[in-house]
């Protein structure tokens, strides 16, 4: 049994006579009637009786009929659905950002997106990178705005670069003083703030200290980008964080100052996954995010 055996059966059965039908479906009227019998041979049984010139359905035919209607409504439900997520109207959307992502751009985002796509379920999760490309990977993300080191990222996935952006030592302005002496690995009076151990930058930063001897005169944890901030402008302490870290703070308190040696820049950008078909409100969201992020 096939579609066009219930949409020629509907026909014939609204209209009550194989010859309209037959020209309101634009085929013969022989053709019709094969298809119909071949239905009736399927479900064995009659679907029709003869009354004069027309038609009119049996008992099982009226029967036949109130589930050939459902299946035909619900297969131009699915049609309709399968062309809304094709156009991008309709469907979910999951998304993994940054921290300093989420919290710089994500409004902006989330604002101008639910605005022009009102009926995408936007998902938007904020996450450590290494759980931005996990998730990709394993299928629970549709795109992710992380970044890359040397272009040193999991061979499933591409990347698009948005920006890039330089590391640097970060402190208050009281204590602006002290930072030729950190990078000297001269003595200070100031405190580390970084991220817990599991964060990328954690790593990356504590390699940093490493190779150049900078004293950290012990280390503070937190797992907030603004606790760190509050923590530098308000207290004695100090950090090296990615310059798109400090845009957070607008008042002018925290001061970047560069690292020398230099870091390599970290690249910021989308990730997709290389093996699967990308959705249209995926390539809608992509757009918008270049818009205001490039």
């Amino acid at each position: 049994m096939e579609l066009r055996h219930l949409r020629y059966f509907c026909a014939v059965a609204e209209l009550e006579h194989f010859h309209k039908a037959a020209e309101r479906l634009c085929i013969t009227q022989p053709a019709l009637s094969n298809q119909i019998k071949q239905l009736e041979n399927e479900l064995s049984t009659k679907l029709f009786h003869r009354v004069g010139r027309g038609v009119r359905l049996s008992e099982s035919g009226e029967i036949v009929l109130s589930t050939a209607k459902k299946i035909l409504n619900e297969v131009t439900h699915l049609q309709q659905t399968v062309n809304e997520l094709e156009s991008g109207s309709r469907g979910s959307l999951n998304v993994g950002v940054l921290q300093s992502i989420n919290t710089l751009y994500c409004r902006q985002l989330v604002t101008a997106f639910d605005k022009l796509h009102p009926n995408i379920n936007l998902n938007l999760l904020e996450l450590a990178n290494k759980d931005i490309e996990a998730g990709l990977i394993q299928g629970n993300l549709d795109v992710g705005i992380g970044f890359i080191l040397n272009k040193n990222y999991n061979p499933g996935l591409n990347f698009e670069l948005l920006f890039k952006e330089d590391w640097k030592l970060i402190t208050s302005q009281k204590n602006a003083e002290f930072s030729s002496g950190i990078l000297n690995s001269s003595s200070h009076p100031l405190k580390m703030v970084l991220f817990p151990h599991g964060f990328e930058t954690r790593a990356i930063v504590e390699n940093y200290i490493s190779s150049n001897q900078i004293k950290t005169n012990n280390i503070t944890e937190l797992n907030k980008i603004s606790l760190i901030l509050d923590l530098v402008e308000n207290g004695n302490s100090f950090s090296i964080l990615p310059e798109l870290f400090a845009k957070i703070h607008t008042n002018g308190q925290i001061r970047m100052h560069d690292l020398v040696p230099k870091l390599p820049q970290r690249n910021i950008g989308l990730f997709f996954p290389t093996q699967r078909y990308t959705k249209r409100s995926v390539s809608n969201f992509c757009s918008l995010v270049r818009e205001i992020m490039s």
